[in-house]
């Protein structure tokens, strides 16, 4: 019982020492660039050029640009602008000489052995598309180089791109107990900005997979096994509070009070069923009814995944033909104790939005999609058979998921299912928002946030039905 208290004391010191440097380092961009949501106006950050040569980081990039021979003991271990470091590269480009360089130093340290031997010619890297959230690589060692121990050949490297120190300190906490679990990567190494985890050989399912019933029997059962977990970190609902900081901090960058203008992109939603604009204290006002909703439907609150999206579940690849192809659960960023309707909503949403596109704004929305009653009750009904063959197998269950009457149980969680989809489209647009202000991944953040802020208000009369029934 040792152990995981231990993970989470490091896990916590390492987090919070990110958080401490970040002052010592420069702002994400030396460049000038327009806000998306208001166009005319243009941010400025400062350039690294600014800042005293006495800097560790600058010291660390002189010994790397002049090929300065020291042994890794010697060498300052400084990851404290990896985010503002890594967030340079850029999509189909080569990836700059003092990034590689870095990123090798940061293997031979935290993946050790055979790494820390290898020279920059029998090291690799390469990003990897499809994060949303957080900035991912994979490193290797070339085959001809003889591993040490048990350290990997391969590995991901993931760089945080969020500032929230205690969401980071959940989330790598989470990420630890799932991979105990068998319901996620391994975990490798931890660092202040990022982390190592277990490359696994797959690819992240596609949208128009995640509804078919062969793997969706799969994610149903997985989804019943993180809502069974009791987790060490807060047991209170974030819902609410994160929409309301994701507003607040966005509420900064509109200075005009100007609010947002909404119009649809890829969501198919007449405009009848929004309103032209809105202003921050209109997304506060949703918000406040939204919590008067989630009082009146009383969803267990659970451990939840809060972010089941596509990309987010791997589809192993098989060492032979024939095997059984397993499905890995990835990003823990977003867990937390939730309202169990909130994590069947959200999935359902996924089934509608597909982050496969290759052109500005990098999403489309599938509106028939959203309405798949059918494969919803397929779902639910495998996540519900999963929890009772749970309990008839001795397993611990929350008392609030499962009743003891099937039929009752399932009809409860389809209408949880249903009626949290606004929710999720409400929670996500004030993240996109917040986003397109301050991300430097390739999205087109304002579009989705308007598209999901629309597909709320065509949703909401729902919430208001079952509300006054």
């Amino acid at each position: 019982m040792r152990l995981f208290p231990s993970i989470y004391d490091r896990l916590h010191l390492c987090i919070r020492r990110r958080f401490s440097q970040a002052g010592q380092h420069y702002n994400r961009f030396s460049l000038l660039y327009p806000s998306p949501l208001f166009p005319h106006r243009v941010h400025s950050h400062s350039s690294s050029s600014s800042l005293p040569h006495s800097l560790p980081t600058l010291r660390y990039r002189l010994d790397m640009e002049n090929a300065v021979e020291k042994s890794w003991s010697d060498r300052t271990i400084d990851t404290g602008d990896v985010k503002e470091l890594f967030s340079r590269v850029r999509p189909d480009s080569p990836i700059p000489a003092d990034i590689v360089s870095r990123a090798h130093f940061l293997c031979a340290h935290y993946l050790g052995g055979a790494w820390k031997s290898s020279d920059m010619h029998r090291f690799t890297i390469k990003q990897i598309t499809g994060g949303m959230s957080n900035l991912l690589f994979l490193v290797q060692l070339c085959d001809s180089l003889s591993l040490k121990h048990s350290e990997p050949r391969r590995a991901l490297l993931r760089i945080h791109c969020q500032s929230d120190i205690d969401q980071l300190l959940s989330e790598s906490v989470v990420f630890t107990l799932l991979s105990e679990r068998k319901l996620g990567p391994r975990l490798l190494g931890v660092f202040p900005g990022g982390r190592f985890e277990q490359y696994i050989p797959s690819r992240p399912l596609q949208c128009l997979e995640i509804s078919q019933h062969r793997f969706a029997r799969e994610i149903s059962g997985m989804l019943a096994r993180v809502h069974s977990l009791d987790v060490p970190i807060g047991k209170e609902p974030q819902l609410i509070n994160r929409m309301r900081t994701w507003i607040n901090k966005w509420s900064a960058y509109d200075s005009s009070k100007e609010g947002i203008t909404i119009k649809c992109t890829r969501a198919n939603v007449h405009p009848s069923k929004y309103p032209s604009h809105v202003s921050i204290e209109d997304l506060n006002a949703e918000v406040a009814f939204v919590e008067r909703f989630l009082d009146s439907i009383h969803s267990p609150i659970i451990f939840s995944h809060n972010d089941l999206q596509e990309g987010n579940i791997l589809l192993i690849e098989k060492e032979q033909e024939g095997d059984v192809q397993d499905l890995a659960l990835i990003d823990f960023e977003y867990c937390d104790y939730n309202y169990r309707g909130f994590d069947l909503g959200n999935h359902m949403c996924e089934y509608g939005l597909d982050y496969s596109c290759d052109k500005h704004p990098y999403y489309f929305v599938y509106p028939e999609k959203l309405e798949m009653e059918e494969e919803r009750g397929r779902f639910c009904a495998g996540y519900m058979e999963e929890l009772y063959e749970m309990q008839s197998k001795g397993m611990d269950i929350p008392a609030q998921l499962i009743s003891g009457d099937r039929e009752k149980d399932l009809e409860r969680i389809e209408i949880e299912a249903a009626l949290f989809m606004p929710i999720s489209h409400l929670f996500w647009s004030t993240w996109a928002f917040v986003n397109a202000e301050e991300s430097s991944i390739s999205f087109g953040y304002a579009e989705y946030g308007r598209d999901r802020l629309a597909m709320y208000f065509n949703g909401k009369t729902k919430m208001e039905e079952y509300m006054r029934s």
